[in-house]
């Protein structure tokens, strides 16, 4: 990513945090004072109710853009230096996260399992095991790389129509992301200096 679009997301992001809170705060109060209204002055009643409920949609709307944008861009380590993306990703690096994420790998390798799975099972329990292993750290890039792996629709690995060699491929990528902890953290700006994926969701459209 360009300096200007990060510099654009980390702005975008604040105006949506603050139009989010800003329109449920006022929408409560809007529908509260609607319940007032009634017994007040019942002709504000209906105005009041209907004016808290628009502003509780727009909230919705900036909770709903707010989300999508943190997590497009947590798979994108130039974005790390906007803190709540890079807080984002590194929820992905948890012990407890990693071995979600393994079980989700292992149900894959179950009966019934399909060809192109078969061939990639290796890969597959190689990666549920390296997630598992709390003496490997994992960095945030590669983790939301394989939540996605396991999750976003356009996936090789949600798409029957998608060979193995795919998901082999964005596999390897994952587990090159492993390492001893001393090592992971012997950079104390490593969270920010990771290279770039070349497996971002939109490559895999």
């Amino acid at each position: 990513m360009y300096a200007r679009a990060v510099e654009d997301a980390d702005v975008r992001l604040r105006d949506l945090r603050q139009d989010e809170w800003t329109r449920f705060v006022l929408g409560g109060l809007a529908l509260a004072l609607s319940l007032v209204a009634t017994a007040v002055r019942p002709e504000l009643a209906l105005p009041l109710f209907v004016g808290g409920l628009v502003l509780g949609a727009l909230g919705v709307r900036a909770a709903v853009e707010h989300w999508d944008i943190v997590d497009r861009l947590a798979g994108e380590p130039d974005a790390f230096v906007i803190s709540e993306i890079r807080r984002r990703a590194a929820r992905e690096t948890t012990m407890e996260r990693r071995h979600a994420l393994a079980d989700q790998v292992r149900s894959w390798l179950r009966e019934p399992a399909s060809e192109r799975i078969r061939a990639v099972a290796p890969e597959l329990e190689a990666l549920a095991a390296e997630l598992e292993d709390d003496e490997l750290a994992l960095d945030p890039v590669s983790a939301v790389v394989c939540v996605r792996l396991l999750t976003d629709p356009e996936s090789p690995l949600l798409i029957a129509a998608r060979p193995s060699d795919e998901i082999r491929a964005r596999v390897s990528q994952i587990r090159s992301g492993f390492a001893a902890p001393d090592l992971a953290g012997s950079d104390p700006d490593s969270q920010q200096a990771i290279s770039p994926s070349p497996y971002t969701r939109d490559s895999w459209r």
